[in-house]
C-alpha cells in the first residue's frame, strides 16, 4: 500500500475524514502537520484532533496556525517554507484534502499541486483514499473507533468520573423483551409505578422503599412478579422494597434503556455502543454537560437515542418538546452525519410525531419496540445511501 511520511491536513467540524486515514496501520504516517484557523482554535477542535491522534494513533503532532483561511500566500508562506527546510522528498508529503472550508481546500490543493506535492481525499462511508495525482483508490481497514475517542475527536469528551456500560445482565433482557412485546398491557400499570417511585425520592432520593398509592391497578401484580424474579424488589402487601438504587433506576425506565441496548448491539456492523454516556464540552470557558441514554457507532457515523417510559398527556407533553429539542442540539455531537431517535413506550401525539419528523429525529414507539431491532436496521440502511 502506498502511504506519506507526512500528512497535513487542514482541521474542521468534520474530523473524521482526518483521522481514519491516521489511524490505519498500513496508511499511517509519522508525523501529521494540522492547519488550524482561528476558530478552530478556539473551539478546541484543533486540540481535540491533535490529543487523539497522539494517543491514540501514536504520531508526531505539529500545528501550524492560519489566520487567513483563504490567503493561498500565507499557506505557502508557512506551510511549504516549513517542509521545504525539511529536505524530505516531496512523494513523502501528502495533503489530505477533505477537511476545512472549499475555499481553503482550493486553495490549499492548488498551492501543494503547483509545488509539486501529492494530495489525497478520504470518503468516509467507504473508508477509501482518493490519490489524486496518481488516480488510484487505496480501501482502509482501520481499527474500529472508540466512542470515547469519536466524541472526543468532535470535542465532546466522555466525563472523566463516567465508567460507561457496555454490557447489561442477561436476565434483565428477558423484561425488557416482555414489556416491550405488550405496552398496552403493561403501561398504565408502570405509569403508576413509576409515579409512586418518583414520589418517595422526592421525600428522599435515597430511599429503598416505596409505598403503592393504587395497588389495584390492573396488571400491577404481574408486573412486579416481573422484577420480584430477577430480585430487583420485594413486596410486602402494598410495601415495596427494591435491592438497590440501580434496581430502583432500573424499574424506573431502565429497563428501556437495557431492551434497545441490547437490541440494537445484536445488528451486523455496530463499531461500539455504550449506555448512559456523559458528555462535557471541550470548548474553553463552556462547562456544559449533557447525558446520552444510548450511543452507538456505524459506518462511522454517530447515532444518539433518548428512552422515555414517561406517559407524556396534556400536562407533560411539553417535556416531550423538551426531549426532542435536546436530540436536536445532540446533532452537532459527532458532526454532519449524527443521527439521533427519541424511543418512547407510550404513543406519541400527533404534533410531537410532527415535531420530530421536521427536526429528522426518528420516532420508535409503543408498539413499534416489539420490531425494534429490524427498524433501526432498516434505519441506518437508510441514512447509509
Amino acid at each position: 500500500m502506498h502511504k506519506y511520511n507526512t500528512h497535513v491536513c487542514i482541521v474542521s467540524d468534520q474530523p473524521i475524514p482526518n483521522y481514519i486515514p491516521v489511524l490505519d496501520k498500513d496508511f499511517r504516517p509519522k508525523e501529521v502537520i494540522l492547519l488550524a484557523t482561528e476558530k478552530m482554535q478556539q473551539n478546541g477542535k484543533a486540540e481535540a484532533l491533535a490529543k487523539t491522534m497522539k494517543e491514540c494513533c501514536g504520531a508526531k503532532i505539529h500545528t501550524i496556525a492560519i489566520a487567513g483561511e483563504y490567503d493561498m500566500q500565507e499557506i505557502e508562506d508557512k506551510v511549504l517554507t516549513q517542509l521545504l527546510e525539511r529536505g524530505e522528498d516531496k512523494e513523502h508529503i501528502a495533503l489530505n484534502l477533505t477537511g476545512g472550508t472549499k475555499l481553503m481546500a482550493i486553495a490549499a490543493y492548488t498551492t501543494f499541486r503547483d509545488a509539486g506535492y501529492p494530495t489525497f481525499y478520504f470518503t468516509a462511508t467507504s473508508n477509501e483514499v482518493l490519490l489524486l495525482d496518481k488516480n488510484e483508490r487505496i480501501t482502509l481497514q482501520p481499527a474500529q473507533i472508540r466512542l470515547e475517542d469519536y466524541l472526543q475527536l468532535h470535542g465532546y469528551p466522555v466525563s472523566s468520573a463516567n465508567n460507561i456500560a457496555r454490557s447489561v445482565p442477561p436476565g434483565r433482557q428477558k423484561i425488557g423483551e416482555t414489556l416491550a412485546i405488550a405496552p398496552e398491557r403493561f403501561a398504565d400499570a408502570l405509569t403508576v409505578l413509576n409515579g409512586d417511585i418518583s414520589a418517595a425520592i422526592e421525600t428522599n432520593p435515597n430511599t429503598l422503599d416505596i409505598l403503592l398509592r393504587k395497588p389495584t391497578v390492573k396488571n400491577l401484580d404481574a408486573l412486579l412478579n416481573l422484577f420480584a424474579r430477577e430480585n430487583l424488589l420485594t413486596r410486602s402487601g402494598n410495601h415495596i422494597r427494591f435491592s438497590d438504587k440501580d434496581a430502583r433506576t432500573y424499574i424506573n425506565g431502565g429497563w428501556l434503556e437495557e431492551y434497545v441496548f441490547s437490541e440494537i448491539k445484536k445488528i451486523a456492523g455496530i463499531q461500539d455502543i455504550a449506555l448512559n454516556v456523559e458528555i462535557q464540552n471541550a470548548q474553553k470557558g463552556i462547562t456544559q454537560k449533557n447525558e446520552l441514554d444510548i450511543a452507538f457507532l456505524h459506518h462511522n457515523a454517530l447515532y444518539v437515542l433518548e428512552c422515555k417510559t414517561k406517559n407524556y398527556n396534556n400536562k407533560s407533553e411539553g417535556q416531550a418538546q423538551n426531549e426532542l429539542y435536546k436530540l436536536e442540539t445532540l446533532k452537532k455531537l459527532g458532526g454532519l452525519r449524527t443521527q439521533t431517535a427519541f424511543v418512547s413506550y407510550r404513543e406519541l401525539k400527533p404534533h410531537v410525531r410532527d415535531r420530530a419528523k421536521g427536526a429528522d429525529i426518528k420516532i420508535l414507539e409503543n408498539k413499534a419496540l416489539a420490531g425494534l431491532r429490524k427498524t433501526i436496521e432498516n434505519w441506518i440502511t437508510a441514512k447509509n445511501r
